[in-house]
């Protein structure tokens, strides 16, 4: 999916609908299951956190850099010794462990069974609070539909009772789909001899061949 600049103002969280498989592994053109995800945006580099708390406390920013490299450290640490991390500020970090494998109560379980699954983190009251006060603003994106072959292959069909030709762009407008599912599916058709391509690669077009699509 294309990425989106950082343009948005401070304050606000853009989000994008993305299809979703159902349990079968299926989603329908029709009714299609959908979530929702955070638009991708530039992380925050420990250079910039250095810079922000620099600004707000007065601190040397290589100063503030040491500190966050301690931190990390430090937490690493008291991880490893199975302890939670508490800062009041931010919240809570402790380790998440699991089965390398399914068990059922009568199983014999042993300490190679068992193993590190992640970090889990909860954020303090202040943190969560804070984030109520986003405003959650579109990112733009149209609802991309779960694109199928036979998608593909009807919304171009019925495109080209109109249309002599199509770009890719328009294929992705068409099938409401990733630069890469359009050029999956024009490639793919080109190739089973349905679809010509035509043009340079950079204005490269596609037309039905010559005994139709």
């Amino acid at each position: 999916m294309r990425k989106t600049k950082a343009t948005k103002k401070s304050g606000t969280i853009a989000y994008q609908l993305n299809p979703r498989y159902d349990l079968q592994g299926e989603a329908t053109e029709k009714n299609p299951l959908m979530g929702v995800s955070v638009v991708p945006m530039p992380p925050v580099t420990t250079k910039e956190m250095a810079e922000r708390i620099g600004y707000a406390t007065s601190v040397n920013k290589t100063d503030v850099v040491a500190v966050l490299s301690a931190l990390g450290h430090e937490l690493s640490q008291a991880l490893l010794d199975g302890r939670t991390v508490r800062i009041d500020e931010i919240g809570s970090f402790n380790v998440k462990l699991g089965m390398k494998a399914l068990k059922y109560l009568n199983d014999r379980v042993t300490q190679h069974d068992i193993e590190v699954k992640g970090i889990s983190f909860r954020p303090c009251k202040e943190l969560k609070e804070s984030l109520r006060s986003a405003e959650i603003v579109s990112g733009g994106h149209a609802v991309r539909t779960l694109l199928t072959r036979d998608i593909a292959e009807r919304r171009l069909r019925n495109f080209f009772e109109d249309n002599d030709y199509i770009y890719r762009s328009q294929m992705e407008q068409l099938c409401e789909c990733s630069t890469y599912l359009a050029t999956k599916y024009l490639n793919l058709f080109v190739k089973e001899g349905r679809l010509r391509a035509l043009g340079r690669k950079n204005s490269r077009f596609y037309a039905p061949a010559s005994e139709g699509f």
